[in-house]
């Protein structure tokens, strides 16, 4: 057959079809994005709550290794019960010490030991005291994005999460 002059449509979209795709897709992102926020602002809480279990775990490990007490402690910026500006683990020989890590603070997050004074592991990578940590977001007293660090005296960690305490 011949084709006279009747043409068979395209395929594609409209430029109206395509707008309408666009202002929908904005919608959801704008309804989908303060969920984010929130995931967001808990993988903040837990990650600085797991680089203070990381530091616990190196420093009865390193006063297991060196027969000796290694010590983390808050940095000098912080004051009282505030460890939000970071920590360091410390082995002391004599009248030196030795940085082992330093952890550098995460000024969203705001971090509260329940007792003032650094925390040391002996040789047997037994704790001094017994403290627990409280970690949340910095913009808020409570959040359900709580997180809590608990150290036994025998130096064991737990975390837990959603505002609870140890």
């Amino acid at each position: 057959m011949e084709n006279k002059g009747f043409c068979a449509p395209e395929g594609g979209f409209t430029l109206i079809e395509m707008m309408v795709v666009i202002v929908l897709m904005t919608v959801l992102l704008a309804m989908a994005l303060p969920s984010f926020t929130g995931l967001i602002e808990r993988y903040r809480v837990e990650g600085m709550a797991n680089a203070l279990v990381a530091s616990v775990s190196q420093a009865r490990a390193e006063a297991a290794r060196r027969g000796t007490t290694v010590t983390i402690q808050q940095r000098a910026e912080c004051r009282g019960r505030d460890w939000s500006c970071g920590w360091d683990t410390l082995v002391a020989s004599g009248s030196s010490s030795e940085t082992l890590k330093r952890q550098d603070p995460d000024g969203r997050v705001a971090i509260e030991k329940n007792t003032g004074g650094a925390m040391s592991f002996d040789a047997m990578g037994y704790s001094t005291g017994a403290t627990s940590f409280g970690f949340r977001p910095s913009d808020s007293d409570s959040s359900p994005n709580a997180v809590a660090v608990c150290l036994s005296l025998g130096g064991r960690v737990k975390l837990v999460k959603g505002g609870g305490s140890c």
